[in-house]
């Protein structure tokens, strides 16, 4: 990150709320920006309004000092934003081809579709190329990490290493670069995607996985009665992950599970949980089915900017390659 880039010294509140923001990795204007109002309530101990000003306060500041990033936009300006978003290969030229280049950064993409599809093991190549130089369809600038949330607790070296050999990735060598976390339900999926913030800096992360981003809520809030508490956690992730995709340019993959639909075809009767809040806020939203074995269909289903479209895979030891 820019070492210009506007700091927290710059609002004009007291030293202790200053120290209280930097303990809870709040470093730079920009991070008050990815941070809804609740959450600086409760690390200032503050009221609504309060909170309210602080926000409205660091983002005039970034409007004044980062026009290009934070002013009212010009197309010439979005056109330039758009030049920095960076694609990362699938491992599938099929999959890279129907997705425009590649996974994209500055937006949330979702990975859905039943047991055994090949979700994770799609996951595993992306954190592989992931390490790849740019030129060969990788984000690998230089020193960088990659962050998986791994709340279906199924991630195993053993099966990342044959994929790594694949792309002639050397396990010792990234083994550091890999930040591997496992909560054990919903609030502490939350947490711990909150508390990525200042790794994101340190660390140069620029693939976040969540796999799978909706089993906790709906685990710990089954039933009706809790569907608003369900939603409005889910919506806290979902939000969390696109300021992180957007701010800092990020690749950021969640898979998710899905439920069958009444009076539907056979084919069609396949819809990806957590109805009209992931609907609404996830830029692109992939189906995975199985055709035989390891091929899959991989089928737009929605996206902010990409038109329907469908595609296969194969799935193999070495991850997810064009059917032969």
């Amino acid at each position: 990150m820019n070492k210009d880039e506007p700091s927290i010294d710059l609002l004009n509140i007291v030293d202790e709320w200053k120290e209280k923001l930097r303990r809870s990795g709040i470093m730079y204007l920009r991070d008050i920006l990815i941070c809804t109002i609740t959450e600086i309530m409760k690390i200032l101990g503050t009221d609504d309004e309060t909170a309210m000003q602080i926000v409205e306060n660091a983002s005039r500041l970034l409007e004044e000092l980062m026009p290009e990033e934070y002013g009212t936009l010009k197309l010439k300006d979005l056109q330039e934003l758009d030049k920095k978003r960076m694609f990362l290969h699938t491992g599938s030229k099929n999959l890279d081809n129907i997705l425009r280049g590649g996974w994209a950064s500055r937006e949330l993409t979702e990975l859905a579709g039943e047991y055994g599809t090949g979700k994770t093991q799609t996951c595993y190549t992306a954190i592989a190329t992931a390490f790849l130089p740019p030129e060969e369809g990788g984000l690998n600038t230089g020193d960088i990490s990659v962050a998986v949330i791994d709340s279906e607790n199924v991630f195993s070296y053993r099966r990342l290493e044959p994929i790594l050999r694949r792309f002639d990735i050397n396990l010792k060598k990234i083994k550091d670069k890999l930040m591997i976390m496992k909560p054990k339900h919903t609030a502490e999926q939350l947490q711990t995607l909150r508390g990525l913030l200042p790794e994101i800096r340190k660390r140069n992360i620029k693939l976040i996985i969540v796999d799978s981003l909706t089993k906790y809520p709906r685990t710990d809030f089954s039933g009706r009665q809790l569907l608003y508490t369900r939603q409005r956690a889910i919506i806290s992730m979902v939000e969390r992950l696109r300021r992180y995709a957007i701010n800092f340019n990020i690749v950021t993959l969640i898979t998710n599970q899905v439920v069958g639909v009444p009076n539907q075809g056979k084919r069609d009767n396949l819809r990806p949980v957590g109805g009209h809040i992931l609907g609404h806020n996830v830029d692109t939203r992939l189906l995975l089915t199985s055709i035989k074995e390891d091929i899959k269909q991989v089928k737009i289903i929605d996206s902010s900017w990409l038109p329907p479209q469908k595609t296969k895979i194969r799935i193999t030891e070495a991850g997810i390659m064009d059917p032969e």
